[in-house]
């Protein structure tokens, strides 16, 4: 060890941490008032500490006048190796602290996520601050406890004696420009369909055949269609006015309630899906915080 890195040992060890902090707020501040309120404590305090730098240094940190302080060359180098030394020790208490912190994984469709959870999600964070929440997007019915997730909110047709959390209900909704235009079933038949592509024909209550049968109409083949493999792109290109939609609640809700999409023929609704939430066992902590959220959330959604 050279003389040098001994006397900067030395030195370091008679700094305290204090100190160091109440040097590096006077200096961005320049002033030892500004820094006695940031850091609560007396104006005699702060300048105390400042002096004890400049006894153990042996030189000036500020030079003080009747126009205030500023910084020495050598209070302007120490000022930088401070600053730059307090802010990588916050972000280390940051990453310490942040072990204590709850976090959990959630599973649920793709037009469920990006159309309902996503956008609620920040309503959960300010009730539950500490709880950090990773969604995952897929059709996949996965095993909870195999793949890591902790919630999965799934869509199915309920058991005869399954009371589920929110029921869907469907419609059919467009913009308001194309929904002036159909006053009567037969009117449908000359506006486009956007059709939700099912190929394997896993969800029939999406089918546009299914409503025809229903409003007693007949389909021509040369009705224009447009076909996506994503719903949220179905209800996407209704808001754009592209045509006439099947909606589900409660993912169609902050459509109608923007006024973007209206419901056409409103006499004309029927049931859907029922929505459940499903755990892993044995559940983690937050996850009873989450699904008490959850479970109020799609409580209070409801078709007005």
């Amino acid at each position: 060890m050279t003389l040098l890195s001994l006397a900067s040992a030395n030195a370091l060890r008679a700094m305290s941490l204090d100190a160091i902090r109440g040097f590096e707020c006077s200096a961005r501040h320049l002033s030892f008032t500004a820094a006695a309120q940031e850091l609560c404590l007396t104006q005699s305090a702060v300048s105390k500490q400042v002096k004890s730098l400049e006894e153990v240094l042996g030189v000036a940190l500020f030079l003080r006048g009747g126009k205030g302080l500023s910084l020495t060359a050598e209070g302007r180098q120490l000022y930088e190796a401070a600053r730059a030394a307090i802010g990588q020790l916050g972000d280390a208490v940051d990453r310490v602290l942040a072990t204590d912190r709850v976090s959990i994984a959630v599973t649920t469709t793709p037009s469920f996520a990006s159309l309902w959870l996503v956008p609620k999600l920040a309503r959960f964070q300010a009730l539950a601050p500490g709880i950090d929440v990773r969604v995952d997007a897929s059709e996949a019915n996965t095993n909870l406890e195999r793949e890591g997730f902790d919630v999965a909110i799934r869509l199915g047709q309920p058991a005869a004696d399954e009371i589920p959390l929110l029921r869907e209900r469907l419609m059919l909704v467009a913009a308001p420009a194309v929904a002036a235009r159909i006053r009567s079933a037969s009117e449908l038949t000359s506006i486009p369909l956007l059709v939700y592509y099912d190929p394997a024909g896993r969800f029939p209550w999406m089918s546009w055949t299914e409503w025809y049968r229903r409003l007693a109409l007949s389909r021509s083949p040369r009705q224009p269609c447009l076909y996506f493999s994503q719903y949220e792109d179905v209800l996407n290109a209704a808001a754009q006015g592209a045509g006439v939609a099947i909606g589900r609640t409660p993912l169609v809700l902050p459509l109608l309630a923007s006024g973007r999409l209206e419901v056409v023929l409103p006499q004309h609704v029927a049931d859907g899906m029922g929505y459940r939430i499903v755990e892993a066992a044995p559940a983690r902590p937050g996850v009873r915080r989450f699904r008490e959220w959850l479970e109020s959330e799609l409580g209070a959604e409801v078709l007005g």
